[in-house]
């Protein structure tokens, strides 16, 4: 059994399109994956469906409780009225950020233009590695990296701050569109966070933990998996894969398992394939 349960496509910050994600997912030999945008899940709709592999519509919250946590939705009903409202609303919270980071950056003489942007972004959502490209190609930054590091990250001159939904809330918008809140890459949060969070989202509702994720260490990946047991969670994998700028690994190449990973994907999977 294997799956990539969180992939990003052009329509948050990924490199590649929804049916692109998909072609390459087959060709990985995977029974399973899933898109997993940011704050986005129209991209679903463009999938073609293929025999022998299950496509399954995911989000994913980048929300708050004590700093920045963020938690997939898989299996979601991307037609749900109270999901799409706050997909549109954050898609409108993007590009004001956008137009106002543009603007900072214009004022020190550092020329970017929306229209460069939506120019490099593909879709149709933008997102600040959208920025970093245009930093890239005008001289302004090395790399998608160094953009970050000088222009756009939490500690740079010009990051402008985006309002975040409450993990709790995101666990109901999840919920009401009929998905699975999972918290998503626990090791790249603090230890001390970690350890509360994953007992503390039991009872937001939450159905797993992605313990299989390419910026854990095989130590974590069964630390992770014991954690959930022992909270009564299921555990899920992905490659969080987004292209160049974040090549950790392609698509379906986090391939590390246990017999509870491989139960809890046909658990998924099983359900997915009864409401296609």
């Amino acid at each position: 059994m294997t799956a990539d349960l969180h992939i990003h496509t052009t329509y948050s910050d990924g490199e590649l399109t929804p049916r692109d994600v998909a072609r390459k997912a087959a060709a990985a030999g995977l029974n399973a994956f899933a898109i997993t945008d940011h704050d986005e899940c129209r991209g679903f709709g463009e999938i073609i469906k293929t025999d022998g592999i299950t496509a399954i519509a995911g989000i994913e919250f980048a929300a708050q409780l004590e700093g920045e946590v963020h938690v997939l939705g898989l299996n979601i009903d991307c037609g749900n009225e109270a999901l799409m409202a706050h997909v549109e609303k954050a898609a409108n919270s993007r590009l004001n950020r956008a137009a106002e980071i543009i603007e900072r950056l214009n004022r020190d003489g550092i020329t970017v233009s929306m229209d460069d942007v939506k120019e490099v972004c593909g879709g149709d959502v933008i997102g600040r590695p959208h920025i970093a490209s245009v930093l890239v190609k005008k001289g302004f930054a090395a790399s998608a990296a160094d953009a970050f590091g000088r222009y756009l990250s939490s500690r740079a001159p010009y990051y402008v701050p985006r309002n975040k939904i409450t993990v709790n809330r995101a666990a109901e918008l999840i919920l009401g569109a009929g998905g699975k809140p999972v918290l998503a890459h626990p090791g790249l949060l603090g230890g001390s966070k970690r350890n509360v969070l994953i007992s503390k989202v039991k009872h937001m509702g939450f159905w797993g933990v992605e313990a299989y994720h390419p910026a854990h260490t095989d130590g974590q990946c069964i630390e992770f998996e014991s954690m959930a047991r022992q909270a009564g969670l299921f555990v899920t994998a992905g490659s969080d894969f987004h292209g160049s700028s974040t090549p950790r690994v392609g698509i379906g190449e986090e391939r590390r398992t246990s017999n509870y990973l491989e139960e809890s994907m046909l658990v998924l999977i099983n359900e997915s394939e009864k409401r296609s």
